[in-house]
């Protein structure tokens, strides 16, 4: 699509020239947000990725400071253990989120074709809306409820990684797309910077643990509210997005958006597509463990208290946004290297800089040494996204929704897996339990990682070129 004259010209694949239409003009308002609206659309897109990440983690923490449920339990004199105790129930719960969003994530892609981000992230967050808001209300009454909650939660993350590779396709100039990805892939980590901290105060106040809860879940409400309100599935449409503005958009990049079938097999089948999802898996993996249990093993494991928890897991998620928002901006400007070597250093850097915070976990006695080997790790691993979405956005160029929902899957397969792991591999919580599952971890992501600068590349594949180049020279 683009915007040309008084006419905004669309072509709707599949019919021959009967099928392009003129709609009028859009209207654009007379405030622009500066000729920046772009910024304010990623601010607005990191908001709500960030909160439905946040509700989906909050559990996570929650778990360390439920002693009140064992409380009740006993003194209602009940003689069965509150199911907060179980290691297999809090498994399933840690799971559930991963079930919600495998169920979600498998008809993702035909929706974002038919509805669009706008409408798909919008009921996203409605669902983890419902389900962070409604989980103290769950935890009275059923387990079940809660894991129905979990589910919720789930669904909310479902399209994150697709839309994190959609969003700035569309929204971002071409000489900025790794700025874009680097700052929207912050979510994870601003998630843990905001909540961490937030949820330690609240844990240690009169508040407790319910209103972490409450408090998120307005939040992811007003702001999804405003998101739909807001947000356009293409800037061309925006009526907040000058002519200036729009033509630094499309700059460099296709003059029109061609809807075509996904050609699923061939995606599946490219090896360079099969190197990144496997390189994913391994690197998502010990980015997972760190994410999910990072609460845990700072307070089982090194015996940090609740508050202390709280805040010393926010820091190395602060100090990996700072490291990714820098890769980003120097990768815009970088001319001397290719894409691949770009994307193929940031790939490494992380696996190398996990690999050494796990190992270093894995053998140290000392808490302060296996703390700052743990912020290590975690500052290191946040280019795996960066890397992976990029090889895929360059290797399968408008098919990459489909190709980063795979990834999507992959991860929350991890995210399902990981706590079943972590289950049977650490039950006691003893830090030779969690030294030994640092290793494995650590030689899953080795093995995994080895091949990916030798079966990736930069160039698009051939299943990327239009079928009908001169399908639109009446546009």
């Amino acid at each position: 699509m683009r915007v040309t004259g008084d006419y905004e010209m669309v072509k709707v694949v599949g019919g021959g020239d009967s099928d392009i239409f003129e709609t009028p003009q859009r209207k654009i308002s007379n405030f622009v947000f500066w000729n920046q609206t772009r910024v304010f659309i990623l601010i607005l897109s990191l908001t709500c990725m960030t909160l439905t990440q946040i509700n989906s983690q909050i559990f996570t923490f929650t778990v360390i400071c439920m002693d009140d449920l064992i409380v009740e339990q006993q003194t209602s004199n009940l003689t069965e253990p509150h199911w907060i105790e179980g290691t297999t129930e809090k498994s399933i719960l840690f799971s559930a989120t991963a079930i919600g969003a495998l169920v979600a994530l498998i008809p993702s892609v035909p929706i974002l074709n038919s509805l669009g981000v706008r409408l798909t992230l919008s009921f996203c967050g409605l669902c983890s809306t419902l389900g962070t808001f409604f989980t103290p209300l769950a935890v009275t009454y059923s387990f079940y409820l809660v894991v129905f909650c979990r589910v919720l939660q789930g669904i909310g993350i479902s399209v994150i990684l697709t839309v994190l590779g959609v969003i700035p396709s569309y929204w971002s100039p071409k000489t900025e797309y790794s700025t874009y990805l680097a700052i929207l892939s912050c979510a994870w980590q601003f998630s843990n910077v905001i909540f961490m901290p937030i949820s330690g105060i609240l844990c240690d106040s009169s508040f407790g643990w319910r209103s972490i809860y409450y408090v998120f879940g307005v939040a992811t409400g007003f702001f999804y509210f405003v998101f739909f309100m807001f947000y356009t599935d293409i800037p061309g449409i925006h009526k907040n997005v000058s002519e200036k503005e729009l033509g630094q958009i499309v700059e460099g990049k296709p003059e029109h958006t061609v809807r075509e079938a996904v050609p699923y097999w061939k995606i599946c089948t490219d090896r360079c597509v099969l190197s990144a999802w496997v390189s994913f898996l391994g690197g998502n993996l010990g980015f997972i463990t760190l994410l999910l249990y990072g609460p845990t093993y700072l307070r089982e494991v090194l015996q940090f208290d609740v508050r202390s928890t709280g805040y010393i897991n926010a820091l190395p998620y602060a100090l990996c946004a700072i490291y990714k928002f820098g890769a980003g901006k120097i990768s815009d400007r970088v001319t001397f290297a290719s894409d691949k070597a770009i994307y193929t250093f940031w790939l490494f850097s992380s696996i190398i800089g996990l690999g050494i915070g796990y190992i270093i976990m894995a053998w140290t006695s000392d808490r302060n040494v296996a703390f700052v080997a743990f912020a290590f790790a975690v500052v290191t691993s946040g280019l795996i996204i960066m890397a992976c979405v990029k090889c895929l956005a360059m290797r399968c160029q408008q098919h990459c929704h489909f190709a980063v929902s795979a990834i999507s899957f992959l991860s929350y397969c991890v995210q399902f897996i990981s706590p079943l792991g972590v289950g049977i591999l650490c039950p006691d919580n003893t830090p030779d339990q969690w030294s030994r599952l640092f290793i494995i971890i650590t030689l899953i992501m080795i093995i995994t990682n080895a091949p990916f600068p030798w079966l990736t590349t930069q160039q698009a594949a051939n299943y990327t070129k239009r079928k009908d180049p001169k399908a639109f020279e009446k546009c």
